[in-house]
């Protein structure tokens, strides 16, 4: 008699596309934390644009046969026009956005505490650049390693997006805004 094989479920296939290093830095460090072998992860050359972003994903997803697509990208110089557009071309085509206002760096503050209040760019440099944070020109650092910084710091950062969900819950008109922490325990099967 031949063995019995016992039917594995397979991990549905994840595409990720992000607009710049920092966010990719940031996804591939949780990759290689929940051992994600599933997540495929790309940074796409989109410009300002998170319609250029949701296209080349809707794209992909036919091409690499992902069972979930993402896209990832902050505020920018972005109007509320194009949000609503971008908004509605994602849900058209099963897309999730992940996004973060005013800029991506808002979500790894998180790491180290509550955020409720607006931040300009130049602000968010400064302050991750302190002692308590990277200790460095924060403004250089991007596109590095997250690892030694906030690999333990993670549900830290949920607890605290959560916090601020409660009160800036609309993406297109809420700053401080993230909805990271909503996606990523899908994304990386997070209990």
């Amino acid at each position: 008699m031949g063995r019995k094989s016992k039917k594995i479920k397979q991990k549905p296939i994840i595409g990720i596309f992000c607009e710049g290093k920092s966010e990719k830095q940031y996804l591939t460090m949780l990759k290689q934390k929940y051992r994600s072998t599933n997540v495929k992860i790309e940074i796409v050359d989109a410009g300002l644009s998170g319609k250029k972003l949701v296209e080349k994903a809707i794209k992909s997803r036919k091409h690499k046969k992902f069972d979930a697509v993402y896209v990832v990208f902050d505020r920018d110089d972005h109007k509320k026009e194009e949000l609503r557009a971008c908004s509605k071309l994602a849900k058209t085509n099963n897309v999730n956005i992940i996004f973060s206002s005013i800029d991506f760096e808002i979500w790894i503050l998180m790491h180290f505490e509550p955020v409720f209040r607006r931040y300009t760019r130049p602000e968010l440099v400064t302050r991750l650049s302190k002692e308590k944070y990277f200790n460095q020109d924060y403004s250089r650092f991007k596109g590095n390693s997250y690892r030694s910084y906030i690999f333990d710091k993670v549900e830290n950062a949920m607890n605290n997006a959560t916090k601020l969900y409660k009160k800036n819950s609309n993406w297109i008109e809420d700053d401080p805004f993230t909805n990271i922490h909503i996606y990523l325990p899908r994304i990386f099967d997070i209990k």
